[in-house]
């Protein structure tokens, strides 16, 4: 997402992201681009209140096309840093040479919980989960899950994209205004696109065997975003 022709966020799936774009498209102060970014939230709002009939759709196969056309949607919408910098190779007018770049991230088990509640797939949780993360599964597509680290580094896979932490967005929004120079105007942070009510952790509790495969999977964010792994308590 750009805003104000200077500010790209690089938008990581089911990690906050709905929230940081609305608070944004707030200090958005063209028009135009402003309506567009009403006409996504609309947009992602219909996907949202269908995904679990999208999501039974795609991995029975009965329409490759629009599989190809939301597979496409995804990519272009959840860029990385890289392939923005890499555009800018081919783009004459170097629109992403100046931008400040930010980000949000999210807890690696809990991200994986939001994404589950937000498909509502006809599985059990550690079922989604294996297959997802041992690739037996074709949808959602792999930029919809895979590690966050991997949206924020540069060519040399190092971290170069300041972020903050959506469990701590009351306190971190403060940072991030200061870095992208817009008025920080919010106290308490209004949170948007919540898939699932419930603490995420009791996912785990009920499906204790899957916490290895998260903790394997998704390894360099434990490490690079300073989370500590859930392991549940067993009687």
């Amino acid at each position: 997402m750009i805003i104000n022709n200077n500010i790209c966020f690089i938008h990581i799936p089911k990690a906050g992201g709905t929230t940081i774009e609305y608070l944004l498209s707030q200090n958005e102060d063209n028009y135009f681009q402003y309506i567009l970014l009403q006409i996504q939230y609309f947009i992602y709002d219909i996907v949202k209140a269908y995904a679990s009939f999208i999501c039974y759709i795609f991995l029975n196969n009965y329409s490759n096309i629009l599989r190809k056309i939301n597979d496409f949607g995804l990519n272009s919408y959840h860029e990385s840093y890289l392939s923005k910098i890499k555009k800018d190779k081919y783009d004459k007018y170097d629109k992403y040479k100046d931008m400040t770049y930010f980000s949000c991230v999210r807890h690696p088990q809990s991200r994986l919980v939001s994404l589950y509640t937000f498909l509502k797939p006809s599985i059990r949780f550690d079922i989604f989960v294996s297959n997802l993360l041992s690739n037996k599964s074709d949808y959602p597509p792999k930029i919809a899950y895979q590690e966050q680290t991997l949206f924020l580094c540069d060519e040399n896979n190092k971290i170069v994209v300041p972020y903050i932490k959506i469990e701590n967005i009351n306190n971190d929004w403060n940072k991030i205004c200061k870095i992208i120079n817009i008025p920080c105007t919010y106290q308490n942070i209004p949170r948007k696109n919540i898939s699932n009510t419930l603490n995420w952790k009791l996912y785990y509790d009920n499906y204790p065997h899957i916490v290895n495969i998260v903790k394997n999977y998704y390894k360099n964010d434990f490490i690079n975003f300073n989370y500590n792994i859930y392991y549940p308590k067993i009687n």
